[in-house]
């Protein structure tokens, strides 16, 4: 299952995301991986929330940035959400690229029964092909 949490820029999608990782994890019966652009968040979530950076790592497009997902994924069976904050950041897309890519993470998130939290910062309103992960 995939959830998008949509909004302009600024709007507070990284506090709110933290808010949901923090809380979920009172009740997780599994891990929670919290991946970031950067590391300026890392101090409000939770130490028992794995916390990656994803700009240490030298993934330069979607497809490489799902195989590391895999990967992740793949060495840990007991990943029960993830939340990706700001990745769209790193790999710019327009609405019909970002519509394949989350089917892409759809299908990653059915193989491995793990939930996606995903951020997107938007200028306007929701593209139409964007609402189905609403």
């Amino acid at each position: 299952m995939i959830k998008l949490l949509t909004s302009r820029p600024g709007e507070g999608k990284t506090k709110e995301m933290i808010a949901h990782a923090n809380k979920l994890l009172e009740t997780a019966k599994g891990d929670v991986v919290f991946i970031g652009e950067s590391n300026e968040s890392i101090l409000e979530i939770n130490h028992n929330i794995r916390y990656i950076d994803i700009s240490e790592y030298p993934l330069n497009a979607t497809n490489e940035f799902n195989a590391f997902l895999h990967g992740l994924l793949g060495s840990n069976y007991d990943i029960q959400r993830v939340f990706l904050d700001g990745i769209l950041n790193v790999f710019i897309m327009t609405p019909e690229e970002m519509a394949t890519w989350l089917d892409e993470i759809n299908g990653i998130s059915d193989k491995y029964e793990t939930n996606f939290e995903i951020s997107i910062s938007l200028a306007g309103d929701t593209p139409e092909c964007l609402k189905k992960y609403l």
